[in-house]
């Protein structure tokens, strides 16, 4: 799967002739992901996999290797470094790269190793490159989006479509799923909710994950990773079929028994998932019992990163969006 010098993308005549022309061929990178052999992504052999054919945010990808060889480093520090120039090259402000596609198995593979530093912000990157660019999405369906609700085609800043870069990263977790699925009784509960965030973004065998995040709901403990559950629940929802988790959202906000932070945010995944319109025990439940407290507890819910403007702002803002009548405006609240 080496590169070969005489394949090049050329944006100009994907944008004369429609992308289709390369549906399919060696420069569909939802093509090469699905052809890495098991063996190349187990043995972490980045040399088998054609990095250069594509582009991200800074020139062509044949880079990520060298970043994904330094997320292996024993010292912290650097690991740090490697995976802050990672994302900023392959999901450069919010967008996903083919790159970014390419690294995922890999990026999970690392991240399942106990000794590995920074492994929830590995998986997160992961889940990340699985997501159309969003960058503050200030739209009440935006928590749980996935792919462009208007289905037109947006390319990166390499020029390449990002909407093949997109589902060919959700191809690479749905691959790997089974491996992101053990990794939801990781000792460690931020690995827990990043492997949430990223198993969200499956194409199918959705039947499975979602029985194997209800059964780390029953007895998680930690509280931004309860929400990491739930949120995962309702995105899948929204891509396979929401009825029956708007039913058990509603349950579950509405349940006294349950702790604060599930009903908080069963509450937010019913009304982002499309719960419609806001009933009063609803309001009051997100207007009485959001304290800082709980907004600290879950500022590292990747979710709520993700809609954040400010560090720490994203359930203050994910509350706002859920209470605005509207729903759908661009919303300026802290």
């Amino acid at each position: 799967m080496g590169d070969a010098s005489d394949l090049v993308y050329r944006l100009e005549l994907a944008e004369e002739n429609g992308p289709e022309r390369y549906a399919g061929s060696e420069l569909d990178v939802r093509s090469v992901v699905a052809r890495i052999p098991r063996e190349v992504k187990d043995g972490l052999r980045f040399d088998q996999v054609p990095w250069g054919r594509f582009p991200h945010a800074y020139g062509l990808g044949g880079d990520v290797p060298e970043y994904l060889v330094r997320l292996r480093s024993e010292d912290v520090k650097a690991v740090g470094k490697a995976l802050d120039a990672l994302s900023n090259s392959i999901c450069h402000q919010c967008g996903t790269s083919a790159p970014a596609a390419l690294a995922v198995p890999f990026l999970v593979r690392i991240a399942r190793r106990p000794t590995t530093h920074w492994r929830a912000e590995i998986l997160e990157l992961a889940g990340e490159a699985a997501r159309c660019e969003h960058d503050g999405s200030g739209m009440r369906t935006g928590l749980l989006q996935i792919a462009r609700p208007d289905r037109r085609l947006c390319y990166d800043n390499g020029g390449y479509l990002e909407n093949w870069s997109v589902e060919a990263a959700r191809i690479a977790i749905t691959s790997d799923a089974p491996l992101l699925m053990t990794l939801l009784d990781d000792t460690d509960a931020a690995v827990r909710s990043s492997a949430c965030y990223a198993l969200a973004k499956a194409l199918d065998d959705t039947e499975s994950i979602r029985s194997a995040l209800h059964r780390r709901l029953d007895v998680e403990q930690v509280p931004a990773a309860r929400m990491s559950l739930i949120l995962a629940i309702a995105q899948l929802a929204r891509a396979h079929g929401a009825e029956p988790a708007l039913t058990d959202l509603r349950q579950w906000w509405a349940d006294l028994d349950r702790p604060s932070d599930v009903r908080v945010s069963a509450a937010l995944a019913w009304r982002y998932l499309g719960g419609d319109p806001v009933p009063d025990d609803l309001r009051s439940l997100l207007t009485t019992e959001v304290t800082d407290e709980m907004a600290e507890s879950l500022a590292d819910v990747p979710w709520m990163k993700d809609v954040e403007f400010r560090p720490g702002t994203g359930l203050r803002r994910s509350v706002s969006l859920a209470l605005d009548p509207a729903g759908d405006r661009r919303s300026t609240t802290g």
